[in-house]
């Protein structure tokens, strides 16, 4: 019998109990990204050399023992399934006697079924509080969301359209907008409604966008809210996007953005192309 055979699927979603925390600072990918290439991330040739590496720090054996005995318990899961200190000892007897080659008191493939029994047991209720804290960060999201877009009912400069999107335009485009199907290239800042932010183009490269929906058969695309937006702002001009949760992520969120987040993005529309063939019959 394997072990790992019994490590909960639970733990691959537990980045989620931490990630969606609005306290935390998360990084942000938008789908449809076509990230800018190793050669923009180079300094100018004009740089400064970057100074000297710092020698490595030197660890004591019984350090580097210690820190590996932290990986394998974050590897299993100690912390997020809750055991207790006492069940840590007893799990490090038997660590020892499998490590001196002391063969286990109990038949470890007798005894497979009491141990899914036991792990089971710790994954649901890690589950359970994973789903109230997603529960109380979601309701707390529907909340702000109701009192920030009805604040924003008094800014007559405003927009609202039917799908519930709301933008402003900052500056007027000079150039035509983005039509569904084509690619937009654009520099972005993102923020949640409490004013957190999750970063942007800030002095880099802009990013391009498919104008094409995601869907559950296409994840590739860009999120509605934002491919309604850019419909509305053209080459040259900068905007205010303020997307509710049913245009965004909804109430799963997505790789950091929280569950019932509406997304609030500053948008400059830097340039419109046509998609390349194979990413337009990947859109379809």
């Amino acid at each position: 019998m394997k072990f790992n055979t019994l490590v909960p699927a639970a733990l691959v979603s537990l980045g989620l109990l931490t990630a969606a925390s609005a306290e935390d600072a998360v990084k942000f990918k938008v789908p449809g990204v076509t990230p800018p290439t190793a050669d923009a991330a180079k300094p100018p040739a004009s740089a400064p050399a970057a100074a000297p590496a710092k020698p490595a720090a030197k660890y004591t054996e019984a350090q580097v023992l210690e820190a590996f005995g932290w990986v394998a318990g974050q590897q299993l899961g100690l912390r997020q399934l809750e055991f207790t200190k006492e069940e840590v000892e007893i799990v490090a007897r038997g660590m020892i006697a499998m490590a001196s080659g002391t063969q286990p008191a109990f038949d470890p493939a007798a005894m497979e079924p009491e141990l899914k029994a036991f792990m089971a047991k710790k994954a649901e209720a890690f589950e359970a509080k994973r789903q109230a804290f997603l529960t109380k960060l979601r309701m707390q999201n529907i909340t702000d969301n109701i009192a920030y877009f009805t604040k924003l009912k008094e800014n007559k400069g405003i927009v609202e359209l039917p799908s519930g999107l709301r933008y402003e335009v900052l500056k007027p485009a000079t150039g035509a907008a983005a039509k569904i199907g084509q690619v937009a290239t654009i520099h972005y800042s993102l923020s949640l409604v409490n004013g957190q932010s999750l970063g942007g183009t800030a002095g880099g490269e802009p990013i391009e966008l498919i104008m094409k929906a995601a869907t559950p058969e296409n994840p590739n695309g860009t999120i509605a809210g934002m491919v309604e937006g850019l419909t509305k702002i053209g080459v040259g001009g900068k905007a205010r996007l303020h997307i509710p949760p049913s245009l965004a992520y909804g109430d799963d969120g997505y790789q950091g953005i929280p569950p019932g987040a509406a997304l609030i993005f500053e948008i400059e529309v830097v340039g419109v192309k046509d998609a390349p063939k194979e990413a337009a019959a990947a859109g379809k």
